[in-house]
């Protein structure tokens, strides 16, 4: 009967009523302690990140001085090469300007010993060249403009004048064919053809002229576009 009469126990709970006993003093230094360690705690965090704060800080401006060595560093080999090459630039326009003058000077260049060598192929087997005579324009005397007839080529730059033989007259009118298909060459005109004797041998002295055009310059020196 006691025991059905016995109170019911809660799980967790104390079996029987608790009470402080200790003094408000006590208790309030308790808390005090309990709030020092959670301050200690703060304090020594907030030193953590401060640390933190000021290593990544020496870690930045360490790597920052390490770049800004990089660059000085790449900006005094600049400066170096951009006094090595300097000259350079002039040097360079001294050379275009070397050119353009070789340019000019050589413009009106002919080359003769290929040329002749031509005009002695032009030349038939039965004719052969006694003397020859060129004027030829230059750069200081300029081309020669001036026509020896309404007929003539416009824009000649040189004139050669020729003394000949040939055993035949067509040899004659072969000469005058090959001497019109040079490259540069116009105005083939056979101006005198005198029959002759020579210790009895017969033929014809021929006396020829032809104008030269800027076709017969060598342009070797021309300045690219």
């Amino acid at each position: 009967m006691n025991d059905m009469m016995q109170p019911a126990q809660v799980p967790g709970a104390p079996s029987l009523p608790q009470v402080n006993l200790l003094p408000p003093h006590v208790r309030a230094k308790r808390k005090l302690a309990v709030v020092r360690v959670w301050l200690v705690l703060a304090i020594l965090l907030v030193v953590l990140m401060t640390s933190l704060a000021a290593v990544a800080t020496v870690w930045e401006k360490q790597s920052a001085e390490s770049e800004l060595v990089d660059v000085q560093t790449v900006n005094d080999g600049l400066l170096q090469q951009q006094t090595t090459y300097a000259e350079v630039p002039k040097l360079l326009r001294e050379l275009t300007a070397r050119k353009e003058a070789r340019a000019v000077a050589m413009s009106t260049e002919m080359l003769w010993s290929p040329y002749l060598a031509a005009i002695s192929s032009a030349t038939p087997l039965g004719a052969s060249i006694d003397t020859l005579s060129v004027t030829q324009a230059t750069v200081w005397s300029g081309t020669q403009g001036e026509t020896s007839g309404p007929l003539s080529t416009p824009g000649t730059v040189g004139q050669v004048s020729l003394n000949g033989r040939a055993l035949t007259v067509g040899a004659v009118s072969e000469w005058e064919d090959g001497l019109t298909s040079l490259k540069g060459v116009v105005d083939v005109e056979v101006s005198t053809v005198e029959r002759s004797d020579d210790n009895g041998n017969v033929y014809y002295a021929v006396g020829a002229t032809f104008t030269l055009t800027p076709d017969a310059f060598a342009n070797q020196f021309v300045m690219e576009q």
